[in-house]
């Protein structure tokens, strides 16, 4: 990212794997990273930057965090399902995402990693309540996995509104030469099982994690909301509470997964609803005849404005269901008829 851009971006926002054993769970519970001793500078505790001096200075500073941000941060893929991950031990090879991105426990995972080699891993536990999900890398013999970059988790209650945070992740999905995509941002909520930022998060982010300015990571980004700058994330406090159980490959909270309607297209939001950016080749939208660049926007009777709304409205109905599929076509105005699957 070129100085210049970096600055320019910062004065917008400124104005604007098996189950682990008993003896596991007992060694590799994650503690609190320790408050840092360097202090952050005076521009981070004020309400918005005065200066151009005050600019260069969270530049550099968020210059200096990117690297590891980056190399820590991974795509995560489980079946048709893929969003983004975050490595927090590269002893065990623990990747903490979102449940909705690995669906159900103990299931194979894709893990590819920001310079595009690939690792297989496994879906451990997952708090479907608080959307907090685990994934365990599998040993492999081309890749020393304690020599990939790992981050330390923060402590969730020295969180601040207005605090400068940083987010990570593969937007749309992963693609091949493009390394995870950095993003600025600060806290708009802090909730004790919810944090609030206006970073700007697309589909395929989820997943990913969300920085202090230590470098540590404080969230795990659950929902993205209609805009692009109003989303939510998982504290790192949800992983840390329930670790034991999460390695353990339990799964709790909210209705199994298997009973969940799916449609099978990824998009992006536009002004006239949902863009259709990919259809899942055997699920219901190909099935159905939605094509890429399709622009739904309406779903029975319910408006659609993007693509997380999207989902959850095709949430809001059972496996087996036909539902009416309203979208824009070559400037045309088209209505399909389709049948929801369940997700696996």
């Amino acid at each position: 990212m070129a100085r210049g851009t970096l600055v320019s971006a910062i004065a917008l926002v400124a104005l604007s794997l098996a189950p682990a054993n008993a003896q596991e769970v007992k060694v590799r519970k994650p503690v609190v990273s320790p408050v840092p001793t360097a202090k952050l500078s005076e521009v981070f505790f004020k309400t918005v930057p005065d200066s151009l001096e005050d600019l260069q200075e969270i530049e550099r500073q968020v210059t200096s965090l990117t690297e590891t941000a980056i190399h820590s941060t991974v795509s995560v893929r489980v079946g048709d399902a893929q969003g983004s991950g975050v490595i927090i031990d590269n002893k065990a090879g623990y990747i903490l995402t979102a449940a909705h991105v690995i669906g159900l426990a103990q299931k194979n995972a894709t893990i590819i990693l920001h310079d595009g080699r690939t690792l297989k891993g496994k879906t451990m536990g997952l708090n479907r309540g608080l959307d907090a999900g685990l994934v365990k890398l599998v040993e492999d013999a081309e890749v020393d996995i304690s020599k990939l970059t790992a981050v330390k988790m923060g402590d969730i209650s020295k969180i601040k509104t207005g605090e400068w945070v940083l987010a990570t992740g593969h937007p749309n999905g992963y693609q091949a030469g493009r390394a995870p995509v950095v993003r600025l941002g600060r806290v708009v909520t802090q909730k004790k099982h919810l944090l609030q930022t206006d970073c700007t998060l697309i589909g395929g982010d989820s997943g990913g994690p969300l920085f202090n300015m230590q470098g540590e990571v404080v969230g795990i980004h659950s929902r993205i909301g209609p805009s692009t700058s109003w989303n939510f994330h998982i504290p790192v406090s949800a992983f840390q509470n329930d670790w034991e159980k999460l390695i353990s490959g339990d799964m709790w909270g909210a209705k199994p997964l298997g009973q969940n309607a799916v449609l099978g297209v990824n998009g992006e939001d536009t002004d006239q609803g949902c863009k259709v950016t990919g259809v899942t080749r055997g699920f219901p939208a190909e099935i159905a005849g939605l094509k890429e660049n399709d622009v739904i926007f309406q779903l029975n009777d319910q408006k659609i404005t993007g693509i997380e709304q999207l989902a959850a409205v095709v949430q809001q109905y059972k496996p087996g269901q036909t539902v009416q599929v309203r979208l824009i076509r070559d400037g045309k105005t088209m209505t399909f008829e389709v049948q929801l699957a369940a997700r696996d």
